[in-house]
């Protein structure tokens, strides 16, 4: 069995593979690595791999973990210049996020070509890649639920708890105004993007992951798009290869 963790900001995702690589056996979200430990490790895994944005302390803390209680050695993503086909323009690599970077592994392998990746939960992020897989950058921002916080942690604006962003039309309540407009501002920034690289690659594709995926794409309503909700733990395969040789 393969055991694969993503460690993200506020969650982590987690799943289970067959020992080839191929099967997805079991997959699930924890809030942190002790709920993880304390219900889902009742295997050893014959490949344990993983990602994390979190402090470094949480990465040294999970091997040492594994080398003491599976006497394994986990295989641990770091950002790489260049990788299955993908180049980073970054001038120092290690300032994008691992998260970011796996995302646009596999979603340069699906596309195998020109595409866009767009994953909004806590923050929303746009990545654009090249035909010839050079990263040409990207954008961060605040996702919806951190916009709405924002606002409300920082003025005297109050929400209703039920309200939710459904609609980019103009709000008619303060709770439309705010979660529309938050919405609103996302969505035009993938158009912006899809209209810039329609300009240079008719065939392109787009991606959508994260909490607000499905939302999104339902309101981009762009036809070459697709909702992969493992881009993260996909990329772990092409940057932490099964074998050593097929790391490149």
């Amino acid at each position: 069995m393969i055991l694969e963790l993503d460690i993200g900001n506020t969650r982590l995702k987690w799943r289970h593979k067959s020992s080839a690589g191929e099967e997805i056996i079991a997959e699930g979200i924890c809030k942190d690595i002790e709920e993880f430990r304390g219900g889902q490790l009742k295997e050893q895994p014959s490949l344990f791999r993983f990602c994390s944005v979190r402090d470094q302390s949480i990465t040294e803390d999970l091997l040492t973990w594994s080398q003491t209680h599976w006497t394994l050695t986990p295989q641990v993503a770091n950002v790489r210049r260049e990788c299955a086909g993908v180049r980073i323009n970054y001038q120092d690599v290690s300032r994008l996020g691992v998260d970011r970077w796996l995302a646009m592994l596999e979603a340069y392998r699906r596309a195998s070509g020109p595409c866009a990746i767009i994953d909004s939960g806590t923050a929303f992020t746009l990545d654009v890649i090249a035909r010839d897989g050079l990263h040409r950058g990207g954008f961060i921002l605040p996702g919806l639920s951190m916009m709405k916080n924002s606002l409300t942690a920082n003025t005297g604006i109050r929400l209703s708890k039920e309200a939710k962003a459904e609609s980019t039309a103009l709000g008619n309540s303060t709770d439309e105004a705010v979660l529309n407009g938050g919405l609103a501002s996302l969505v035009a920034l993938i158009e912006k993007q899809i209209i810039e690289l329609a300009k240079d690659f008719a065939d392109f594709k787009l991606y959508f992951s994260g909490g607000d995926a499905a939302l999104l794409a339902e309101m981009i309503n762009f036809d070459k798009s697709e909702i992969v909700t493992g881009l993260v733990l996909d990329g772990l395969a092409l940057a932490c290869p099964q074998f050593a040789d097929d790391k490149k």
